[in-house]
């Protein structure tokens, strides 16, 4: 597989996935959910403004994305809301 070829599988930033789990609330803000064996990283800035706890079933999209602290590809939520 040419370089070209990896790049080209791993960009997927342009491009938004739905996704559905329980989500898990960290302390310092921060959310994660896990959908089909990877966890979605959700930021402060989309659970601000929403009545969403932990434990609670929501849905949303997410991108590819790059984790530089742990220098590893990742998942990141766009959007999120609360399931009903």
């Amino acid at each position: 597989m040419s370089d070209n070829t990896r790049k080209s599988k791993l960009d997927l930033s342009s491009e938004s996935f739905p996704f559905m789990g329980k989500i898990q609330i960290n302390e310092a803000g921060f959310a994660f959910v896990q959908f089909n064996g990877v966890g979605i990283y959700i930021a402060p800035k989309l659970l601000k403004n929403q009545t969403i706890n932990n434990g609670d079933m929501i849905q949303g999209e997410f991108v590819a994305s790059f984790d530089k602290k742990k220098k590893q590809d990742g998942y990141t939520a766009v959007e999120i809301h609360k399931t009903e």
